[in-house]
């Protein structure tokens, strides 16, 4: 998968490359398309407490990408969790595995967006407490450090709020490693080429 890329709008960081959720979003569904997985898997009026339906699914499992704000993740597992317990079904077989995708701590992101890194620390966390049975998989995106690293650089009617695509555009980046001042969680500055590939 190309490193999907848009401009911050974030006060203090504008125009400068943020991860890029939405292009991401829309490459993965494409993607779990072609592999008869079903999207926006309706929770039926029952369970609607928990929320109206689920990213994607095949044959047991649930698979969650988690870009938003790290609490989400907590409810993506305790409503899997539901799932799991209640014997909810899609495919005639019941939910059996929750696997969540996220970002790696590496991406410039919007404030408050969950990480890989900090995903593992409170699904740990969880585990240790026995808070939920459902086995899970954490899928984390990373990228490596170096020139010419391919892109999609995205554009948006409303760079923020908006899902509307306007552009996009292949790039290349570069991806410098930046110190961590002690806080042992990968950074990176990234450079992006003008010149389109």
């Amino acid at each position: 998968m190309p490193l999907y890329l848009k401009a911050s709008d974030q006060k203090g960081k504008q125009g400068q490359p943020v991860f890029d959720n939405k292009g991401v979003n829309r490459h993965l569904k494409a993607l779990l398309k072609r592999e008869a997985w079903h999207d926006t898997i309706q929770l039926g009026e029952d369970l609607d407490f928990l929320g109206t339906d689920l990213d994607f699914g095949k044959r047991g499992l649930i698979l969650e990408v988690q870009f938003s704000n790290y609490p989400f993740l907590l409810n993506n597992i305790i409503r899997s969790e539901v799932l799991f317990k209640s014997h909810f079904q899609f495919d005639d077989i019941p939910v059996d595995i929750l696997l969540i995708i996220t970002k790696a701590h590496l991406f410039p992101a919007a404030n408050s967006t969950l990480y890989y890194e900090q995903a593992i620390g409170q699904i740990n966390f969880l585990d240790e407490l026995e808070i939920f049975d459902i086995p899970v998989r954490l899928i984390g995106l990373f990228e490596g450090y170096g020139d010419r690293i391919p892109i999609v650089w995205s554009e948006y009617t409303d760079p923020r709020y908006s899902r509307a695509l306007v552009k996009e555009t292949h790039m290349t980046c570069n991806i410098q490693q930046q110190p961590d001042h002690g806080l042992k969680k990968r950074r990176a500055k990234i450079l992006v080429d003008a010149k389109k590939t």
